[in-house]
């Protein structure tokens, strides 16, 4: 893994920290049960897997043709000239 890999992991491993942290602390001082709302609930269950949804269709980008993409071969039998007959 590169180090700047490693750096951008360690970012976001922190942020999952503090926004626990402040959650913990959070349910220390307010420790009544938040009412149920279902239109939150729905948000809450569902948003973030629906925003990284975005996030990765809005980052994927398909190689051009002389990148890669499929073999001009492809096409064609992979067996070889023996097999054939």
């Amino acid at each position: 893994m590169t180090p700047a890999k490693i750096q951008e992991v360690g970012r976001l491993w922190s942020a999952a920290l503090v926004l626990s942290t402040l959650l913990a602390a959070a349910a220390v001082r307010w420790p009544l049960p938040l009412p149920i709302v279902p239109a939150v609930v729905v948000a809450l269950v569902l948003g973030p897997p629906l925003l990284l949804a975005l996030v990765v269709l809005l980052r994927w980008r398909l190689p051009a043709a002389a990148q890669g993409g499929e073999w001009p071969q492809a096409t064609e039998s992979v067996a070889s000239e023996p097999e054939r007959h």
